[in-house]
């Protein structure tokens, strides 16, 4: 039996959990809210060529085509973030405390580019 590209690279590109936890950042004191947050993190292969699920930018999908027909020349596309969202936060600064958006802190969808 042939195995497919999934057994042979693992998994396809996907969003997993990577939890942030500022106590262990040495962060904790100044940080109010919230004391962690899931982060998360894009992990797995991309597919070869690769298709719209993994909303690709037109040069990547130009790359996996090359890739299929030139695996030995171009290189594999990499599973990274393709949106993010952001993270609103209380802490202190400069001993006053505030309440701040932080922009692209937590990744809501992964794609191959």
């Amino acid at each position: 039996m042939v195995p497919t590209e999934e057994e042979e690279k693992g998994p396809l590109c996907r969003k997993v959990d990577m939890w942030v936890d500022f106590a262990k950042l040495g962060w904790s004191e100044w940080i109010v809210y919230p004391k962690q947050y899931n982060a998360y993190r894009c992990e797995g292969s991309c597919p070869t060529p690769v298709d719209e699920t993994f909303t690709p930018t037109n040069h990547a999908y130009m790359q996996s085509l090359l890739r299929l027909h030139h695996s030995d020349k171009v290189p594999c596309l990499s599973c990274v973030p393709t949106r993010l969202a952001p993270l609103s936060m209380l802490y202190f600064e400069n001993g006053k405390m505030i309440t701040r958006h932080h922009e692209n802190m937590v990744v809501e969808e992964c794609g191959c580019h």
